[in-house]
């Protein structure tokens, strides 16, 4: 039986990777196309999933028809753009990556277009798929804690990058409550960007949830205990209520109350791909399911708004010096606003991007391909030609 989905991919980085496995999962869709203005990129795409068309820029791919199924996969100025052509040229539903956008005014405009167009809106927060995510769920909507208080998580690598999963695993978890407000406070001694946007280079915030609970995220801050998964992998995220304490990564579970006797394993996993395999296949399957007629997915774009509005707010704290209420006022991105009015001036000079290594430009083909036959992922050939650590996100 033939597809009755055609999927194409904007990006032929790591993350197009992810989402063609993820296509690939789905018996009732075919990826058809992959736009990348590098050829190498495009080749490599047509060889190993199958792909029968390429184009080396969007506008081409969509002079071709109305597309079905479109994935943005680009680093995170283009989000915007791209998703509102693909919503333009009709496009049935579009999978954009995280972080949504950078600003409340590109999210707006985002959902405004799809809208209009009658095209739906997922942004990536894949880890909603996960396992111990799924199970952490269901034990706070249970009530084995109590009355959630606290919620909290530590990460790396900025808040637009790592810290937009975080928070949209301590809201999944706790039951997608909305924020009341925010405060925040932000550090950039350095020129540090990320996927070609201004970033942090450590930052805290703290919001308050309906219900009265409170969300804390620390970025990129120094800890000499931190919050480590006790099975050693994943993003840990705790979650304090007045009964009791869980804890959890998209590989486990754990649980500390009255009746646990000490902390409680609820859930050990063997380790899956949050960034492609079924994390990615499940996120395509729901999407599927959506548009077929079936409630709303749980990464749609009303989810994710929260997402980006949290952090939207932070940095606009740090800019004001105040607590920040909810919803945002401010359209633009305050963190690169904040940087212009000369609020955030760098000590260490030399600008620099932490994902510089992911461009493929000018890179080694042939030893990327004799890395790429070993069965090593993209991301970690990046990193290991650029001889970077390959953490991914």
């Amino acid at each position: 039986m033939s597809a009755r989905y055609s999927a194409a991919i904007i990006g032929g980085g790591d993350i197009g990777h992810a989402h063609a496995e993820g296509y690939a999962a789905h018996p009732d869709v075919e990826l058809r196309a992959i736009i990348d203005p590098v050829e190498a990129a495009r080749r490599q795409f047509q060889r190993e999933y199958g792909i029968p068309e390429a184009y080396a820029s969007v506008e081409e791919f969509l002079a071709t028809g109305r597309p079905d199924l479109v994935s943005v996969c680009t680093w995170h100025p283009l989000h915007a753009p791209l998703t509102i052509a693909a919503a333009g040229a009709g496009a049935r539903a579009v999978i954009c990556e995280k972080p949504m956008a950078t600003s409340m005014g590109e999210v707006d405009a985002m959902i405004a277009a799809c809208e209009g167009s009658g095209t739906t809106l997922l942004v990536s927060h894949q880890r909603r798929f996960t396992p111990g995510w799924e199970r952490a769920r269901e034990l706070v909507a249970a009530g084995v804690i109590g009355e959630v208080l606290t919620v909290e998580a530590r990460g790396v690598q900025g808040l637009l990058n790592v810290g937009t999963h975080l928070i949209d695993g301590l809201l999944f978890i706790s039951g997608e409550p909305a924020a009341r407000w925010v405060l925040a406070a932000v550090e950039r001694e350095t020129e540090r960007f990320e996927r070609d946007t201004p970033i942090e280079d450590r930052c805290m915030l703290l919001a308050e949830l309906d219900g009265g609970a409170q969300l804390l995220v620390q970025q990129d801050l120094p800890s000499a205990r931190g919050m480590a998964s006790p099975v050693g992998a994943g993003m840990a995220l705790r979650f304090t209520g007045s009964d009791g304490m869980l804890e959890a990564s998209e590989f486990f579970v754990r649980v500390f109350s009255a009746d646990s006797g000490g902390w409680r394993l609820d859930l050990s996993l063997e380790q899956v791909d949050t960034i492609g395999g079924r994390a990615n296949g499940r996120q395509v399957e729901e999407l599927v399911a959506w548009l077929e007629g079936g409630p709303e997915h749980r990464c749609s774009a009303r989810r994710a708004r929260q997402t980006t509005e949290i952090m939207m707010a932070a940095y606009e704290s740090a800019r004001r010096h105040r607590v920040v209420p909810l919803p945002l006022q401010e359209t633009g991105y305050p963190l690169a606003a904040m940087i212009a009015e000369g609020g955030l001036p760098p000590t260490v000079p030399g600008a620099y991007d932490i994902r510089a290594f992911l461009h493929r430009d000018g890179i080694d083909e042939e030893r990327y391909a004799q890395l790429r036959a070993t069965g090593m992922g993209h991301h970690e050939i990046m990193a290991a030609l650029a001889g970077v650590p390959g953490r991914r996100g």
